[in-house]
This record gives C-alpha cells, sequence and structure tokens, in this order.
C-alpha cells in the first residue's frame, strides 16, 4: 500500500497550475515588453517554434512535481496481520460403551451419530483447542488438549465401542475431562458430556464429578443421546449373522440435569435423532463464543529516492536541450 509521511506537502502540488499560468500568461507579457533592438530582428529570422514553446515548461513542471513528492516522503507499505486470540478449551466426553451400538439413529449407531456431530462441530471452531476422552466401564483420554483439529476429528473416526465393557462410568469419564482442564488458562472452559445410559460403575460418581468442574469454574453440557425404551440393538447370531432385536436401554436424564444444574449451564438435552443431536451441538456453538482480535501492522520502506532521481535525470535534459540542441528562443528572452 502506498502513502506519504508527509502528505500535507502534497498541497504544493497546487503551485503547478499557478507557475504555468505565470510561464504562459504573465511572463510572456514581461517577456514582449522588454526594450531591446535586436529582439524584432531575431524573430524575423528565427522560425515560430510550434510546441517547443511549450518544451521547458513542462520540463520544469515535471521536475517540481518529482521534487514534491520526494519531500511528501512516499513509502510502500507490506501489510502484516497481527493476530490474538481468546479462544475456548473444550473437552468432548463421548460414551462408548455397548449400549452405544443401538440402531435408533439409523443409518447409524448411536455413536457414529455423535461422532459425524462432534466432527462438524470442532470443525466450526478453528480458534479452539480440543481434547477428546473416550469412556465406558473406565476413561481413557484419547487426544490432549490441542489447536490440531484434524487430529481430534481422526480421533473421532477411530471411537469404537467398547463390546467387551460391563458398566458405563459416566462419573469417571466427566472427573477425566475435567483434569484435562484443570491447569487450563483460557478464558472459558467447557466439557461437552455424550452418553446414552446410566452410571452404573466407576469410583467417581457423576455429582461429585460435577462438583469438582464447578469448583474449578468449569461448564459441563450434558447430553443425553438415544430413547429410553425398547431399542433396536444388533446382535450377531451365527447361522443368520447380525440380527436386529428391540432391547430395554435406560437413559438416566435426572443425573444429567443435576450435572448441568451444578454447572450452571441450563438443563441437559436430550437427543433423539441426528438432526436434534446437531442442533443441541449448534446450539452450544452460539452460547459460547470465541473473541478474536486482529491488528494490521505496516512495514514500509521509502520510496523517495527514485522521484529526487528523476528530478535529476529531467533538469540535466533541459540543460543539454538548452547547451546543444534548443537553445532559449526568443519568446524566451
Amino acid at each position: 500500500m502506498l502513502r506519504f509521511g508527509h502528505p500535507w506537502l502534497l498541497l504544493l502540488l497546487l503551485c503547478l497550475p499557478l507557475y504555468l499560468f505565470w510561464e504562459f500568461r504573465i511572463g510572456k507579457k514581461r517577456r514582449q515588453g522588454l526594450p531591446h533592438s535586436r529582439v524584432a530582428l531575431l524573430k524575423q529570422l528565427i522560425p515560430r517554434p510550434g510546441l517547443f514553446r511549450y518544451l521547458y515548461p513542462a520540463l520544469r513542471s515535471l521536475i517540481l512535481l518529482c521534487l514534491i513528492l520526494a519531500i511528501a516522503q512516499p513509502r510502500w507499505g507490506t501489510k502484516t496481520r497481527d493476530f490474538s486470540r481468546k479462544g475456548l478449551d473444550i473437552v468432548l466426553a463421548i460414551d462408548i460403551s455397548g449400549s452405544m451400538l443401538a440402531m435408533d439413529f439409523a443409518p447409524q449407531n448411536r455413536l457414529g451419530a455423535a461422532v459425524s456431530v462432534a466432527k462438524d462441530f470442532v470443525a466450526r471452531r478453528p480458534n479452539d483447542r480440543f481434547a477428546l476422552v473416550a469412556f465406558s466401564e473406565y476413561a481413557l483420554t484419547e487426544v490432549p488438549l490441542t489447536f490440531d483439529q484434524q487430529a481430534v476429528s481422526n480421533s473421532l473416526e477411530r471411537l469404537q465401542v467398547n463390546e467387551k465393557a460391563s458398566g458405563t462410568a459416566i462419573g469417571m469419564g466427566l472427573a477425566k475431562a475435567v483434569a484435562r482442564l484443570k491447569n487450563s488458562t483460557a478464558r472459558s472452559r467447557i466439557v461437552i458430556l455424550v452418553t446414552d445410559g446410566v452410571n452404573n460403575t466407576g469410583e467417581i460418581d457423576p455429582l461429585s464429578a460435577a462438583q469438582m468442574a464447578a469448583e474449578l469454574g468449569i461448564k459441563v453440557y450434558p447430553i443425553g443421546v438415544g430413547r429410553e425404551g425398547m431399542v433396536p440393538f444388533p446382535f450377531s447370531d451365527p447361522l443368520f449373522g447380525t440380527r436386529f432385536i428391540n432391547t430395554y436401554i435406560e437413559l438416566d436424564m435426572e443425573t444429567l440435569n443435576k450435572i448441568a444444574a451444578s454447572t450452571k449451564t441450563g438443563k441437559a438435552a436430550l437427543a433423539t435423532d441426528t438432526n436434534s443431536l446437531s442442533e443441541i451441538m449448534n446450539q452450544i456453538d452460539r452460547q459460547e463464543k470465541t473473541e478474536f482480535k486482529i491488528k494490521y501492522r505496516y512495514d514500509y520502506s521509502e520510496q523517495f529516492m527514485p522521484f529526487l532521481w528523476l528530478a535529476f535525470a529531467l533538469l540535466l535534459v533541459e540543460l543539454l536541450l538548452k547547451s546543444f540542441f534548443l537553445p532559449l528562443l526568443p519568446e524566451q528572452l
């Protein structure tokens, strides 16, 4: 971007029309009034110059133009963006217990639907750090807090239901997520807890984990996925392959509501299909905004020397013309 260090000096450009007016109007009359006996004779001997009479004023105007531009200090700036962000630290705590195989989110099972929506959520928030915790009868950190959204997305895709799990430790999953955020210095710290069952194992119960989160100022958004009651569930049959049999599955929304109340995030959300799960994640996305500021800085390089060199070259041209090619004409005497 071209800018001037002293732009007010560009007002001197208004002097150029005044100079030309003086040169062709006032100055010409004054020169014609000079009493000299030889001027008339010279006018008769030398043919009228035509356009050449404008040459020297034009050269001087260009010289003045270059000098004015040079003292105005032209500079060329390169724009640099200084980006500062106050993002959020978010932990996705996702249930991978056996009940997440239920097919009430057909054509995907519950885990597949949760993973798909979570990936979209992560992709919409490039300025936040994410971590991923998976839990069934125990909890594991799949990805620590990172700005690498692609790594989180890849880990989400690799999540598989732990079919060998004998229970669901919601409290352990939430406690592990809280531990991931304990030392975070982010403006806001959030856990999105996705589960479809009842806490029936683990050393820490969900409400104790929620109290830990509340004391650390961590928000927890619990999401219950699936319908409570009879839902189609896959079973492997050695003779007929995989069959879907309606199976009763419990969903403890009361405990999830208490978790939300402990961390002041309202009520737990219930998603019974992919669309409702997406809308819940969209609501969280709208509620928890990331603050970031962008400042533009310019690195300038001075560009006045080309104008000075051009002014010098034009002055040299005028001197050469006057000395060897087009000496002063009678009108200019």
